[in-house]
C-alpha cells in the first residue's frame, strides 16, 4: 500500500512539474529586431525596421511570383536598401544627373519610371508606386 502511495505522489508531482516556456515574441536577432512582429534590421539605417511599414512595396511582373521586393531609401536618397522576396537585403547606389537618376548595385537597377521599375540587365523584374508599402 505504501508503495502505491508513493507512486501516486510520485505521478501526480510529475504532473505539476513546469515544461520549459517558449515565450512568443522572444525572438530577438543581434541587433535586437523581433521577426515575428515584423521587423528585421536595416545596415542602411542603421535600425530595426518593418518593411511592410517603412518601405516602398514593388510588386512582381512576373505572375507566378507571389513575393514582393521592398526598397527603403537613406534621408537623401542617395542610398538604397532592396530587400527581395527571398529576404536577402542589397544595398544600391545613386548614380546618373538629378532628375534622371537611377539607384544601382549588385546587378540591379531601380529607375523611377511610373513610381518605381526594378530591372536585372534588360528583364523588368518588379514595379510599384512611389508611395509606402500597404
Amino acid at each position: 500500500m505504501r508503495t502505491l502511495t508513493l507512486m501516486t505522489a510520485s505521478l501526480l508531482l510529475a504532473a505539476c512539474s513546469t515544461p520549459t516556456q517558449h515565450l512568443v515574441g522572444n525572438d530577438q536577432d543581434a541587433h535586437g529586431c523581433r521577426a515575428s512582429a515584423g521587423y528585421q534590421w536595416s545596415a542602411l539605417t542603421n535600425q530595426c525596421v518593418r518593411l511592410f511599414e517603412q518601405a516602398i512595396r514593388l510588386q512582381s511582373l512576373e505572375a507566378s511570383e507571389t513575393g514582393s521586393a521592398f526598397v527603403l531609401f537613406n534621408a537623401d536618397q542617395s542610398q538604397a536598401e532592396l530587400t527581395l522576396p527571398r529576404g536577402e537585403p542589397i544595398r544600391l547606389l545613386r548614380q546618373g544627373e538629378e532628375g534622371n537618376w537611377s539607384w544601382q548595385g549588385a546587378g540591379y537597377q531601380l529607375f523611377p519610371w511610373k513610381g518605381y521599375l526594378l530591372k536585372s540587365g534588360e528583364q523588368a523584374l518588379f514595379h510599384g508606386d512611389s508611395g509606402l508599402a500597404q
